[in-house]
């Protein structure tokens, strides 16, 4: 299957948000103006995936100056990218990865979540640690990114809604240099 990954752009948009919507509960869904954000905030960290002449997925980060605590808002849905991401930070947040349901279980989503990732630590080599949030639930998802090295570094209560208690949000880390 003949592939590419790129830097995500405007024009990318509208089918971003329908890969999200088809990844997504709708209470997760995260915004076309969050998604502009990112785009404007860090464009070198927001990729996407072409499969087929057909955007099958995107991938979108931050840089950050320090490893927040668990409560900090930084990892709230929808936060504000524009005022989280710092051009000289050294930590890389992943906020968002998703790929299209017809390109699932084809191995593209860990080519994009790892050639992204390699993309943006040889462009700021200054990274030293990597966190993404993620669902217990999402146990597919959080195999694929113990099986990168990243482990659990510590838990958000109920940080997800759907149900009536919420689902926990797990932090997860991989220190990639001192």
């Amino acid at each position: 299957m003949i592939s590419i990954i790129r830097n995500a752009t405007e024009s990318d948009l509208e089918n971003i948000l329908k890969i999200e919507s088809e990844s997504f509960l709708p209470d997760i869904q995260e915004s076309r103006q969050v998604f502009f954000e990112r785009m404007q905030a860090f464009s070198d960290g927001f990729f996407v995936l072409e499969c087929c002449g057909t955007l099958a997925g995107y991938f979108c980060s931050e840089l950050w100056n320090s490893v927040p605590e668990k409560g900090d808002r930084c990892f709230s849905l929808n936060h504000s990218a524009v005022q989280n991401h710092v051009n000289d930070g050294f930590v890389l947040y992943i906020s968002s990865i998703a790929v299209s349901r017809k390109f699932r279980g084809s191995g593209m989503g860990k080519k994009l979540f790892c050639e992204s990732i390699q993309r943006i630590c040889k462009a700021f080599p200054r990274i030293t640690d990597i966190l993404l949030v993620v669902s217990k639930e999402w146990q597919n998802a959080v195999r694929i990114y113990k099986e990168n090295g990243f482990s659990d570094y510590n838990t958000i209560p109920s940080f997800f809604p759907g149900n009536p208690m919420g689902t926990d949000g797990i932090i997860m880390r991989k220190k990639i240099r001192k």
